[in-house]
This record gives structure tokens, sequence and C-alpha cells, in this order.
């Protein structure tokens, strides 16, 4: 994908992290730290357990 295609797909994409995050299989992190997904703002990483 280019250009501007993914961004339809960002709101699906922190959904399906939160529902792994909450299933205790995901973590999500900013600035290399675990952060609530319910409050996380801005770009975000996934990482699966």
């Amino acid at each position: 994908m280019g250009g501007e295609d993914w961004r339809p797909l960002l709101e699906q994409t922190r959904s399906a992290a939160r529902r792994l995050t909450s299933q205790g299989r995901a973590v999500i992190s900013q600035g290399g730290r675990v952060v609530d997904p319910s409050t996380a703002k801005g770009p975000i990483r996934i990482g699966l357990l």
C-alpha cells in the first residue's frame, strides 16, 4: 500500500490491538513504555506476547 491507502484501516488495526491486549496476547507501547490502550494517542507499537 502506498500513499494514503492505509489510513482507513488505522482504527480497525488499533481496535484489533486493543482486543489482543485485553486477551493478554499483546502489549501496546509508546516511547518504549507500555501504555493503556484506551488512552494511547498517536503512533503506537504493538508487541505480541
